[in-house]
Formats: structure tokens, C-alpha cells, sequence
């Protein structure tokens, strides 16, 4: 099987792409690592990622592909979104099925085939053109799933949609995502988010980006950069939180909260009290670490800090619901799983300043959690379980 192409998407900070110097006082930001591109499979090549921050508007994939285009590159663009499981069935045996009314969240990727071959390896690209699905190893270890099998999936179209699992691949080859599908199939069953567009053979990277900033005055874009352990506020994939703590069904409601299965919850969800903050709930496996983390800031006489009403009223840890704020694609927050907890929240707007002081966030850090202040979106007050504490 081919080598994966994709590594986790981190957080990154902000750096300037050599080249871009003159240009990083207007409205176009390019964010990326501190190497934008990286080979990724395609010998002798790099392979850039370029996505708007926020969402992919037509009008920016237009341009973006228009330019790699003109300089003669080629490109593939990826739909990434959350599809709903129904069941796997290999034939009259039930694999998985979810309770009635109730779905597994499946992070999903769709690209098309043909361009993207050269990314994905040709065996997956030829399952995908069969429109069979690819699913990550992870994830078909998770749910029993092999090669044969059936799948029943709710499209975006709110429509049942059953596939046949074509191959199973080392995650990195569909970019951590739990499936993936041909993008023309995708687009029967609604599910249409173009998330980002993978660029290669462009020739001079400089000149590409100055080539997109020229015709995108007003777009705010990022170059990712790949999977960096030095980034501490990176987040895991789906298929990572679903490995440690485990996978959940969930029945959606009219908003973006979410109802979860009973027997999960009461086997992982605990209620505890804890110094600064007060009562709450979250998963039993992070308590030790939300716990350390606070006592170490009280240690420091920092926990005057914290405004343990804000955090009682609108913070807190373990909360089911979809992700807010933009077009998220019906991804399911880390809330859900009860491994991120928010701290002055009113403090922190979303997507706004970032108010909580710096000795905070890096304690939780220390203890595992990326801080929501480091990403390209800032979210001040959000922690989110990642890794186990330092020494």
C-alpha cells in the first residue's frame, strides 16, 4: 500500500512563507508551520494544503485552482465533513449497529479519484472510482470492519446509503479521516464541504503564493503545516479521541446539541468537585489531569485567576453537542467526549482576544492539553485533553 499522504492537521502558529515579507500588512494572512510544505508521498515532490480559514468559498477554490493551473501544477481538492453511521453488516452478520434513532459520528473525507492519485496510491483511487469506500485502520479496528462488508450511512441528503468497504489503509493515506469516497459519490448522497486543496508539482512555491494573494487581496488563507510534535496545541484526529476514550452513538436534536448513548455516558462520565472551579462533570479518565493542573495553578497563586461563576454558568467540560461557531461540517465536539474543559469563558470570545493569562494555559499544557489560544481560530479559554502529562 502506498505511503500516507496527510498527518494530522495541528493548530498552527503564525509564520511567514518565505517571499510573502512585503505583503503581511494586508488582509490576506498565510498561517502556516514553520516548513509549509512537506513530501508527502509524491517522489521528488512537495505537496502544499491550502484552505480558507473558516470555510472554502467557491469563489476562493475557484481562484486557487485557477493559479495552480496556470502554473502548471497539479492539485486535488478535498471535501472533509462528519457522516452518520447506521450499521456494518458482512452478510447476515451484524458487525456494529447503532441503537434505533442513533448514528455514529464518522469523520469522512471525499476527493476525486482521478486527480488525486497520485496522492492516494492507484489501488485506492481505483476503489474509490468503483465508489466502494476506503476506510482507515483505526477505524475498522474499532467497529470490526473489513473489506466485504456493508455499511449503511445517512448522507447529508438525510437519506439511508449503504456502501461496501473496498480496502482498508494505514490512516495517513485518507488524512486521518474514518472513510473516505469518491467525491462524484459524495455528491449523490449531499455531502459537498470542499475543506481544502492539495497543490504539487507547482514549481516555485514563492511565486505561487504571490500569484494567490495578487487575486485573494481580502481571503484569509492557511498553508497547513503537517504533524509537528512541537506544536503543543495540536488536536488529535476523531479516530485518536475514539481509540482512547472510546465511540459513542449519538441522536442528533433541532440545535446543535446532541443526545448520547446512555451506556456510554454512565460507564465514562462521572461527576467531581474540584479546587477553583467547583462541581462538574467530565470523562473519568482526564479527571486526574484537570485535578493536577488545578492544584498546580493554586500552588502558583494564580487561582484568583479563574472566575469560578463564568466557569459554573458558560464553562465547564462535559457538554454533548456539535461544534460551533461556522460551518464545522456536523463535526462532534471534544465537549461530548468530556476531555476539554473551558475556563473564563466570557473572558475569551470565540474567535476573538485571548484573556486568559499565559501561566494558565501553560500549566494545562504541561498536564496534556492543547490550549485553544494557539490556533489559527483562537479559542482563549478552551483545553482539550491530547497527550498524557509531562514527567
Amino acid at each position: 500500500m502506498t505511503q500516507g499522504i496527510f498527518r494530522p492537521v495541528r493548530h498552527a502558529a503564525s509564520a511567514r512563507p518565505a517571499g510573502l515579507v512585503v505583503v503581511l500588512a494586508v488582509v490576506l494572512v498565510f498561517i502556516s508551520g514553520s516548513s509549509p510544505a512537506t513530501s508527502l508521498g509524491v517522489a521528488g515532490n512537495e505537496v502544499l494544503t491550502i484552505r480558507e480559514i473558516g470555510g472554502m468559498s467557491p469563489e476562493v477554490q475557484a481562484v486557487v485552482t485557477s493559479v495552480a493551473d496556470r502554473f502548471g501544477a497539479r492539485w486535488a481538492t478535498f471535501h472533509r465533513g462528519t457522516l452518520r453511521l447506521v450499521s456494518v453488516e458482512r452478510g447476515e452478520e451484524i458487525v456494529q449497529e447503532a441503537p434505533p434513532g442513533h448514528f455514529y459520528p464518522m469523520s469522512s473525507a471525499a476527493v476525486e479519484a482521478g486527480p488525486a492519485a497520485p496522492l492516494l496510491g492507484e489501488e485506492v483511487a481505483s476503489v474509490l472510482r468503483s465508489s466502494r469506500l476506503v476506510f482507515g485502520e483505526t477505524s475498522a479496528r474499532l467497529r470490526g470492519a473489513a473489506v466485504g462488508d456493508q455499511v449503511t450511512l445517512v448522507g447529508w441528503d438525510g437519506r439511508t446509503h449503504q456502501f461496501e468497504i473496498g480496502a482498508v489503509v494505514t490512516d495517513e493515506v485518507i488524512g486521518w479521516a474514518e472513510l473516505a469516497l469518491d467525491s462524484s459519490v459524495a455528491a449523490g448522497i449531499g455531502f459537498e464541504r470542499a475543506s481544502f486543496v492539495a497543490v504539487w508539482d507547482y514549481g516555485s512555491e514563492d511565486e505561487l503564493l504571490l500569484a494567490m494573494w495578487s487575486e485573494l487581496p481580502e481571503a484569509v488563507l492557511a498553508i497547513d503545516a503537517y504533524f509537528d510534535p512541537d506544536d503543543p496545541d495540536a488536536v488529535l484526529p476523531t479516530v485518536l479521541v475514539k481509540e482512547r476514550f472510546g465511540e459513542f452513538a449519538y441522536r442528533p436534536t433541532a440545535d446543535d446539541d446532541i443526545i448520547i448513548d446512555s451506556e456510554w455516558r454512565r460507564a465514562n462520565i462521572v461527576e467531581v468537585s474540584l479546587p477553583i472551579v467547583g462541581p462538574f462533570r467530565c470523562h473519568k479518565d482526564v479527571v486526574p489531569q484537570i485535578a493536577g493542573a488545578l492544584e498546580e495553578i493554586e500552588g502558583e497563586g494564580l487561582a484568583w485567576m479563574i472566575d469560578y461563576q463564568d466557569f459554573q454558568i458558560a464553562g465547564g467540560c462535559y457538554n454533548p453537542r456539535l461544534i460551533r461557531g461556522g460551518d464545522k461540517g456536523g463535526a462532534v465536539s471534544r465537549h461530548t467526549w468530556g476531555i476539554a474543559i473551558d475556563i473564563n469563558p466570557g473572558d475569551n470570545p470565540y474567535g476573538g482576544r485571548v484573556g486568559t493569562d499565559e501561566r494558565i494555559g501553560e500549566i494545562f499544557r504541561r498536564w496534556g492539553f492543547a490550549w485553544g489560544a494557539g490556533w489559527r481560530f483562537p479559542d482563549g479559554g478552551h483545553f482539550e485533553w491530547t497527550q498524557s502529562p509531562e514527567p
